[in-house]
């Protein structure tokens, strides 16, 4: 017999089976049907209310005009606008939401992710071929590495973060919701939209990239003043930001930037003091 419980997993399944499935075939039959069977559990077991979503139908609307090439003020403008209903969702000051709550600080969300999942539909494209895939595998593997020891080191020789090696619990529902819920939603939104965003109104040389690289990292570190109220751990989330950016950049690939920040996810929690248990 299938329990209310077993529903409002199925909800976030069905949610991240919505990301899931631009990888497998970015079509809106595919994607839309996944979303629409997941809004619907969520109405029937209490997870969003009906008015819930309008944020949904403006992003939509927001991404499916930004992918045309329009400019100036109105682009302005839906970027703002863009930037303004995420915040709402990612503070998770709009309406009508109720997220699924494991333990006390860990919550299985289905507002904030709707912030990312327009973006990599209208905007950013998504490695389709062996090719693509192994361009990633050259690019941003090594300065994965390199970035995640970088950033490990920082970390520790400020005494931000100690080593705490542990088993989390709700491990494996951690490991898959952050990549969904929360990571893939992110580089999607920060580096694939925004970050290009602000790179392409700057001007695409050097300056423009890097400005973008950080106006989206800056953000992003705004976004996570409900995560921490540290300064110090903030500065560190705006260097991460900094480095997803730079990986993004370099390997041209919004999986690269994707598997970094994943990377440093995964590691901050099984080895290093992680206050979200």
């Amino acid at each position: 017999m299938i329990t209310l419980m077993d529903l409002n997993y199925l909800v976030y399944f069905c949610l991240m089976m919505t990301f899931g499935s631009i990888w497998i075939h970015k079509s809106a039959w595919l994607w839309g049907s996944f979303l629409a069977l997941s809004f619907s559990l969520a109405i029937y077991t209490g997870a969003v209310q009906l008015f819930s979503i309008v944020p949904l139908i403006l992003l939509f609307l927001i991404f499916w005009i930004l992918k045309n090439p329009i400019a100036g003020g109105k682009r302005h403008f839906l970027t703002i606008t863009a930037i303004a209903i995420a915040a709402l969702l990612n503070y998770h000051w709009a309406p009508g939401f109720n997220n699924l709550k494991i333990t006390s600080a860990f919550y299985l969300n289905f507002d904030k992710p709707l912030m990312g999942l327009f973006p990599l539909i209208f905007l950013v494209p998504v490695c389709q071929t062996r090719d693509d895939w192994i361009q990633v595998g050259l690019k941003a593997v090594p300065l994965t590495l390199l970035f995640i020891f970088g950033l490990m080191a920082l970390g520790l020789g400020t005494g931000v973060i100690e080593w705490q090696l542990k088993l989390p619990t709700h491990f494996f529902l951690r490991i898959i919701s952050n990549l969904f819920l929360t990571v893939i939603p992110e580089e999607g939104f920060f580096r694939g939209f925004l970050q290009k965003e602000i790179s392409h109104q700057i001007g695409r040389g050097f300056f423009g990239k890097s400005v973008g690289i950080a106006g989206a990292a800056l953000v992003f570190t705004l976004f996570h003043l409900t995560w921490t109220a540290s300064p110090a751990m903030l500065a560190l989330v705006f260097v991460a930001g900094l480095i997803y950016g730079l990986v993004y950049e370099f390997s041209g690939k919004i999986e690269g930037s994707i598997l970094c920040h994943f990377a440093v996810n995964v590691i901050h929690m099984f080895f290093f003091t992680y206050h979200a248990e």
